[in-house]
């Protein structure tokens, strides 16, 4: 066999087995939040830096929660004020996952939204080294009840950085 057919059909079998065995995406483990992007239905958003927050990925469960509230109170006990601002401005589910190729589905199990108990979110995943970015496509309660912000055309991307 001369070099120019070997090299043809060696290229040819790594084109095809590339087909054949797709890449698969590990998002388990730990997670920090780095930036919330919402973006409307005309293209301009607006971006929340979380201050805390944790998103954890294990064998089918998950984890999400942040919120961009800070306080420099350091006291067990707030204020009802305090405690309002720190709910509006968090999220917190949990529940189930599924990955399939680029698109994530989770379940809630639990939210902070009662509404959202039992409900899904889609969103497409793409990533880069250490850092994976959600695009969102859809959320619903369960009974199949759209989102507000998604309703009206909007979305939101969350950049994520995995904790080493």
């Amino acid at each position: 066999m001369n070099k120019n057919l070997f090299s043809i059909t060696l290229s040819l079998f790594l084109f095809i087995c590339g087909f054949g065995f797709p890449y698969k995406r590990n998002i388990e483990g730990a997670w920090r939040l780095v930036e919330v992007r919402t973006v409307k239905a005309d293209g301009s958003y607006t971006i929340t830096i979380p201050k805390e927050g944790l998103i954890l990925f294990a064998k089918g469960y998950y984890s999400f929660t942040w919120t961009s509230h800070s306080s420099s109170a350091r006291s067990w006990t707030m204020s009802d004020s305090t405690k309002l601002n720190r709910f509006n401005q968090s999220i917190i589910n949990a529940g189930t996952y599924e990955l399939k190729a680029d698109k994530l589905v989770t379940t809630a199990l639990y939210a902070q939204t009662p509404m959202f108990v039992g409900g899904q979110a889609t969103f497409n995943c793409s990533s880069n080294g250490d850092t994976l970015i959600l695009t969102g496509q859809s959320v619903f309660s369960s009974e199949k009840i759209a989102n507000p912000l998604y309703a009206a055309g909007s979305h939101i991307v969350n950049k994520l950085v995995r904790i080493k």
